[in-house]
Parts: structure tokens; C-alpha cells; sequence
């Protein structure tokens, strides 16, 4: 029995592609709905975020006044903002036992400014619902009251005489400047109270209790390393003829051992070349005249140590703080040549033939006395951060 097929129906295929279409124009629609609704501020104000949708819609409008949509989020908005951040600034005001209630409210102030500017770009800023101030006596004398608090704080911690109120002191002074500019009575105030907070360390004369290393030469770079590189804003280091004079709250003192050398030799690569000649004039065969070199690098190393005792006491009691025991190295090296075979099968490059000098014991005392003055830098550095 012979079957019929029927043809399959081509409309299925179409009513997809329509299907597809309509998804298409309506996720587009969609889209520009969204993004509209961005543009103008919608969103934000249906968020109840009314400062952003005032912005947004008042840039809208500033490039497009006759925008209706923008228009209707600006007219609700604006207003609604506005008294959010004057209701800010009462509520700042009204809290007399936080003396730095003047940031929130110059903040606050700043904000309305910027909200007035915005809305003077607008063709609504003529209206009497639409208040366009942009308080400009008000931030200056939020801006004063903040400094005048910032100031008078710091100055009674200060009159406490401790450290750590003044270096609490010095931020203070720093947040007055950054509203005050560089006012030179802040910044010399400033530096009154850093220099309250500071830690004064004294560096005693290291002690050598063996041969190799200068103390004297140690003592000298450690305090170079220090003053170069001061290990925190509120340490100082001072060597031990002005510390005498100072009110010195810590001595450290460094104390080295023997010196020891150690030297080691080795082959550091090889590399291997050949060379064909030219055949020389008068030669009968046809065969080229191969040479070959071979190229040993070799690699020498001088290590200088010594035992290092690093100290801090109390300038009062004379207790250990800190005792901190390490062994500290310093290495040179150097790198040379040796050739075997035809010299006549190296390229045109550069190779060292020649073995470097090992360096003198003094060269390498002074190396070492360098690394334990580094070393020291950064051990009373962490220490002394913490005081």
C-alpha cells in the first residue's frame, strides 16, 4: 500500500522568525525604556533616591530642555533633596557634644551647592518651587567652625604632654589643613606636635668583639641609613653625642663578632664553537679545514659574615626591649673565562680571559659593615614603629 506524504507546511518556519522579530523589537524597546529611564533620572527616584535622580535629570534637562520626562523627575525631586540635606544639617547642628559636626555639615552644604548648580542649568530655575541657593556663606562658615574644632582639639591633646595624644594631635592638625590650606600657623603647630610624638633613639658606639669590621665606620653608615631613610614618621634617630643632650627615650647599640671569609670556585656553563676554513690557496682537495674552541665560564665567590647582636634598653630602667641575634653576610662574586682548542673559532664577541682580582680584606669589611647596617635599619625600624 503506497503511502502519501504531504508536503511540510512552510509557515511554522515563518511564524518563528516572526516570533523572533517580535522578541527582538520588544527586547529593544525594553532596553531603551531602561536606559531612558536611567537618562532621566527614573530610576533613581523610584529607588527614593532623590539627590541622584535630581542630578540625572538635571543634566538631562541642561541638554535637553524640552525633555517632559526629566522634567517631571527634576520638579518632584529636586525639592524632595534638598530638604533631605537641609534636614542633615539640622540634625548635625543639633549634636553641640560632637566637635566635629562641622565636616557632616560643610559636607551636607557642598552637596546643596552642587545640587543649585545643577539646577540653574535647568529652565525650571526661575520657578519659586525650584530654590536655587548655593549657600555659598554657609560653607564658608561651616569651613571655619570645622577648622576651629579640628584646631582647638588637637591643642588639648597637646597641653596632655603624652606622645600619643600628640601624634593624635598632629592628625588633627592635618585634617584643619587640608580645609585651611597651607596656613603657616597650622603647619608650624603641626610640626610642635610632631615633634612631641616623635621617639628619640639614641645609637650608642657598636661594640666589636672581634677583628675585620670598623666600628666606627658601622656606626657612620647605620646613622647615614637612618637619617636617609627614616624608619617612621614619629622615630628619630640621634647618635650618641646628641642624644646626651636629648630626652632620649631608647638607646640600641649593635654588636659585631668575628669576621669570617669563605671562598668558593666553580664552573658556571660552557659553551662549544667550530669553524670552517676557507681552502687555502695551492690546496688540491675540495674538503673545507674544520677548527673547534670550547669555552669554560667559570665563577668565583668571597662571602664576608659575622655574628650581629642587635640591642634596645629603656634610657631610664636600662631594660632590653629588644635583643635580636643574626648572622649577616655579604657576597662577591665574579665571572672569567677559560679557552680550550683554536681561539681562531670564536665569533666577534666579547669573552674575559683574564681572572679577576679577589678583593681585599678591607673591601670586603667595608661590604660587610654595609649589610649589617642595613639589616640594623630595618630591625629597629619595625621595632621602634611599634613603640
Amino acid at each position: 500500500m503506497k503511502t502519501l506524504t504531504s508536503p511540510r507546511p512552510s509557515f511554522p518556519r515563518a511564524q518563528g522568525s516572526f516570533a523572533r522579530a517580535v522578541l527582538f523589537v520588544a527586547a529593544i524597546a525594553g532596553l531603551s525604556w531602561i536606559l531612558s529611564g536611567c537618562a532621566t533620572g527614573t530610576a533613581a527616584f523610584r529607588q527614593g533616591d532623590y539627590t541622584e535622580a535630581a542630578r540625572v535629570s538635571a543634566d538631562r534637562l541642561s541638554r535637553n530642555p524640552n525633555n517632559r520626562k526629566a522634567g517631571e523627575v527634576f520638579l518632584q525631586a529636586y525639592p524632595q533633596a534638598r530638604e533631605l540635606w537641609l534636614q542633615k544639617i539640622r540634625s548635625a547642628r543639633a549634636v553641640e557634644s560632637d566637635p566635629f559636626r562641622w565636616e557632616r555639615v560643610y559636607e551636607a552644604y557642598q552637596v546643596l551647592r552642587d545640587l543649585a548648580n545643577r539646577a540653574s542649568l535647568t529652565p525650571f530655575a526661575a520657578r519659586s518651587e525650584i530654590v536655587v541657593d548655593f549657600h555659598l556663606d554657609d560653607i564658608e562658615s561651616a569651613r571655619r567652625h570645622l577648622v576651629e574644632a579640628r584646631v582647638s582639639h588637637a591643642e588639648s591633646l597637646l597641653d596632655l604632654n603624652d606622645r600619643y595624644a600628640a601624634r593624635e594631635a598632629y592628625d588633627h592638625f592635618g585634617v584643619a589643613l587640608r580645609y585651611a590650606g597651607q596656613r603657616e600657623d597650622l603647619l608650624e603647630r603641626q610640626d610642635i606636635a610632631r615633634e612631641a610624638g616623635t621617639l628619640l633613639v639614641g645609637i650608642d658606639p657598636s661594640l666589636a668583639q672581634g677583628h675585620g669590621i670598623n666600628p666606627e665606620k658601622l656606626d657612620t653608615l647605620l646613622l647615614e641609613k637612618l637619617m636617609d631613610r627614616p624608619a617612621r614618621l614619629f622615630v628619630r634617630f640621634l647618635p650618641a653625642a646628641q642624644a646626651e643632650a636629648a630626652q632620649v627615650a631608647h638607646f640600641a647599640q649593635v654588636e659585631i663578632g668575628d669576621l669570617s671569609l669563605h671562598r668558593s670556585e666553580s664552573e658556571a656553563g660552557q659553551r662549544d664553537f667550530r669553524r670552517a676554513l676557507e681552502k687555502a690557496e695551492g690546496q688540491e682537495h675540495d674538503s673545507k679545514r674544520e677548527i673547534s674552541a670550547t669555552v669554560f665560564t667559570r665563577r668565583k665567590e668571597l662571602a664576608a659574615s659575622c655574628p650581629v647582636v642587635v640591642r634596645v634598653f629603656h634610657s631610664g630602667t636600662q631594660e632590653t626591649l629588644l635583643e635580636r641575634s643574626l648572622e649577616v653576610a655579604a657576597v662577591w662574586s665574579a665571572e672569567w673565562d677559560v679557552l680550550t682548542g683554536n681561539r681562531r673559532a670564536l665569533p666577534d664577541e666579547s669573552f674575559r680571559f683574564s681572572e679577576p682580582p679577589d678583593p681585599e680584606l678591607s673591601e670586603m669589611a667595608d661590604r660587610e659593615a654595609y649589610e649589617i647596617a642595613q639589616r640594623t635599619r630595618e630591625i629597629l625600624a619595625d621595632f621602634c614603629g611599634q613603640l
